[in-house]
């Protein structure tokens, strides 16, 4: 229904609004080498109007986002992914100070006394918020970008990952 808004034949149109005296075919033709320019500039729009629909149906979030730069850049095999640029969650340690008399923090994670490893403050936090890995295969970098660059919240920022 929505879509028939935007059927125009404008040579049929042309040929409505001709009196039935004048429908000769000299005539029709000079009409229709008129509105030539005008079926373009339609055209034109029309592709514009089906890529700002395609457009409009993904947003920000992760699996959105990855389903249109899979579309767009990877549509049979799907090996483009986006991960948390994040990998390991951080352990607050308390001191001897902040541990309180009567109830105390301290917690043992595992019962059978594994040890807990600490991480460096580069591997708690990255200067990323997530990462784009994508296959080997040739990509037009620039227009991965701009895709990314779209979809995603402006305060975010992203690494690409070349994965073989």
């Amino acid at each position: 229904m929505k879509d028939e808004l935007f059927n125009i034949s404008y040579k049929q149109l042309a040929l409505w609004w001709l009196p039935t005296s004048r429908r000769k075919p000299v005539t029709l033709h000079f009409l229709w080498c008129l509105i030539f320019p005008l079926e373009a500039l339609y055209i034109e729009f029309l592709k514009r109007r089906k890529q700002n629909l395609i457009k409009m149906n993904f947003n920000y979030q992760k699996f959105s986002m990855e389903r249109r730069l899979n579309d767009a850049f990877d549509p049979l095999e799907r090996r483009i992914r986006i991960v948390n640029a994040v990998q390991y969650e951080g352990a607050y340690l308390y001191t001897e100070a902040e541990d309180n008399l009567y109830f105390s923090k301290t917690r043992w994670l595992y019962w059978d006394e594994n040890p807990l490893y600490l991480r460096t403050e580069a591997e708690l936090y990255s200067e990323y918020d997530f990462i784009v890995r994508i296959p080997g295969t040739p990509i037009n970098m620039h227009q991965l970008r701009a895709e990314i660059d779209f979809y995603k919240l402006i305060s975010k920022r992203y690494s690409i990952e070349i994965i073989p």
